[in-house]
């Protein structure tokens, strides 16, 4: 009888719905990215802001804006200021971990713009890359989130950010 008993509260649990209703949502975060390409490393701190639509319990749209990273590197010898920026839409899958927790796993695309400015001026690339990222929310209330999350924007860039998010 125990055993049926562990069995239908571990249910109920994985069962239950996170609490975050079907709606818009509009979110900002701040974190750090790091970036390695080529012998190349710059890190730094950004910001970024989304807004999109939870269509249920398992599934949102979101569009945003993120700035990367901001960083002064030596670079041949040379100073130079790399900064980068990404617009980027993804879809996100979420699975309920409680009433109050859910992991959230992001695939989408982004179109990055990277920009270093040194002595021998200022060069700039874009390109768009397809983006993943894992991350974990925990719900205040039925309107308000907190989000930390890993987002790998391109092969080379890695992001760690934490924020809140509010439904609508």
């Amino acid at each position: 009888m125990k055993k049926q008993m562990t069995v239908l509260a571990l249910a109920a649990l994985l069962a239950a719905p996170a609490m975050a209703a079907e709606g818009a949502v509009f979110g900002f975060d701040y974190g750090n990215t790091k970036l390695e390409d080529d012998g190349l490393k710059a890190s730094g701190s950004g910001a970024g802001v989304y807004g999109g639509y939870r269509f249920s319990d398992s599934l949102a749209l979101e569009a945003g804006y993120r700035r990367l990273l901001s960083d002064t590197v030596r670079f041949a010898g040379q100073s130079v200021k790399i900064t980068g920026t990404t617009f980027q839409a993804s879809v996100l899958g979420y699975l309920p971990l409680g009433s109050d927790f859910s992991l959230f796993g992001r695939l989408g695309a982004g179109k990055l713009k990277a920009k270093a400015s040194g002595p021998g001026g200022v060069a700039s690339e874009s390109d768009t890359k397809a983006l993943f990222g894992l991350g974990l929310e925990y719900d205040f209330s039925k309107n308000v989130a907190l989000r930390a999350e890993y987002q790998k924007p391109a092969s080379d860039t890695r992001t760690l950010s934490l924020g809140l998010k509010f439904s609508f």
